[in-house]
This record gives structure tokens, sequence and C-alpha cells, in this order.
């Protein structure tokens, strides 16, 4: 039986996960309307939060990361950091295949992009580091849920609202993945955009995505089995660069 989780928990973290570049504040209207949550109980997580130092009030009903948090940030970069050759292998593939190239981080509300190598190109697909995409819908998104056991994906649908007969939808792509070994996205998440994604697996368990994006008329076949196969070159050598990790 797989063991109950505290929804109550998996929304503050959610309401944390609101924060970004762009956005460095957080009020009950914002976390109400991201969340579908009430009004008062997005007041509640926040009131809450700042009363355990996670967050600090910086004017009334307006909130930012407070003490607690950012030594709890420190702590996970100590504790799990980036591998020391990421930037130098996104820009390398970058350079390689003529397109932007990310790597990303599982969180609950969808792959959080930790590094880019932005494609030097007048037009192209612009995405930030900070930025949270979808997991249902984007190749990298689906490359962690196929990385997943049935039950933590079942978990992981509760804890995100996210309705069973969805995920059950992605089921037959989630078992290509876990066959071909990468991801692919062809308008799926936004029209007109592309991507090429594959894990990195260390300890058994997929620790990183990395992918290639851009514009869906540039992603070919031809472009999307040679991204498949210099991502997949380049995921080795970065599991090899984070070695064993302890099952969490």
């Amino acid at each position: 039986m797989a063991t109950p989780i505290n929804l109550s928990v998996m929304k503050a973290f959610d309401a944390l996960e609101l924060f970004n570049e762009a956005r460095s504040e957080l009020t009950a209207e914002v976390v109400a309307r991201e969340l579908r949550l009430s009004h008062a109980t997005a007041h509640r997580f926040l009131a809450t939060l700042e009363a355990a130092s996670v967050l600090t009030a910086v004017r009334r009903g307006v909130y930012a990361p407070g003490p607690r948090l950012a030594r709890l940030g420190r702590m996970a970069e100590d504790l799990a950091p980036l591998p020391a050759s990421l930037q130098a292998t996104l820009d390398r593939l970058r350079q390689g295949l003529e397109e932007s190239v990310m790597a990303c981080r599982y969180t609950p509300r969808g792959p959080l992009c930790v590094a880019v190598s932005q494609a030097d190109r007048p037009i192209s697909v612009n995405i930030r580091t900070g930025t949270t995409l979808p997991m249902l819908s984007t190749a990298q998104g689906r490359l962690f849920l196929a990385g997943m056991a049935p039950r933590d994906r079942k978990n992981w649908a509760i804890g995100q609202s996210v309705a069973q007969a969805a995920l059950a939808e992605v089921e037959p792509l989630l078992e290509g993945i876990r066959a071909e070994g990468h991801a692919l996205n062809r308008g799926d998440n936004e029209p007109d955009i592309a991507a090429v994604s594959v894990p990195v697996i260390a300890g058994g368990r997929t620790v990183l995505t990395i992918s290639a994006f851009g514009t869906l008329g540039r992603f070919g076949p031809e472009v999307q089995e040679r991204a498949a196969r210099l991502l997949k070159e380049a995921a080795a050598e970065l599991a090899q660069d984070i070695g064993p990790t302890k099952d969490t």
C-alpha cells in the first residue's frame, strides 16, 4: 500500500516554486491564482512559511524568500551540486547542434531549468534558467515520469491534483521513452516548438535531463536522430561526473 502524502506540504513547496527571476515577491493573490487555491488558504500558507522563517514579509501582504530558505538552498547546492562540466557540456552541444540546449532538474511542479546555452540566432526559442516546464506535455517532464515507479507516478499525480485519466493518457508515450532512451516534443506543449531530451541517470534514477530545443521546422527526423545521439553521449559523460548518488 502506498504511503499517503501530505498535500499541504506539497502545496507549500509549490508556492515557493512560484519565485523566479521575474518574480522576487509573492502575495496571496498570486499564490491563489497560480495554484488555484482560495485566498484564505493562500494567505495561510504564506503566513505559516513566514512564521517558519522560510519567507519574510517585506511589506504588508508581500513576501520574499527568507533566511531559512536561503540556508536550505545553499545546503542543497552543497549536498547535490550540479556537475562541474555541465555548462561546458551544454555549450559544446549547442555548437555541435547549432540549437539551444538546456538542463533540467526534477521538481513536483515540473522540470526546472538549471542551465541553458542559447543558440546564437536572430530567431530562437528563449528559455531562462529558473523556468519551470509542464510535466505532462514536455519531453523533459515525460522523461522524469518515465523514470518513476508506477506508485511514485500515482503519488505525484495526487500531489499535483492531476487526474489519473490524464496520467493514463501519456502511459504509452512513457513506455516508448523507456524503450528509446529519449523523449520528443513536437509542438505538444507550445505550437511550433520542438525538443529532444535524454535523461542523465546516476544511482539508478534520472537526476537531470538535457535537451536540444528550437522551432519545430528545424527539427526534422535527421536532426532528431543526431540530437538524440549526441545528447546521450553527453548524458553518459555527465553521469560519470556526478558519480554514485544515494537513493531518496
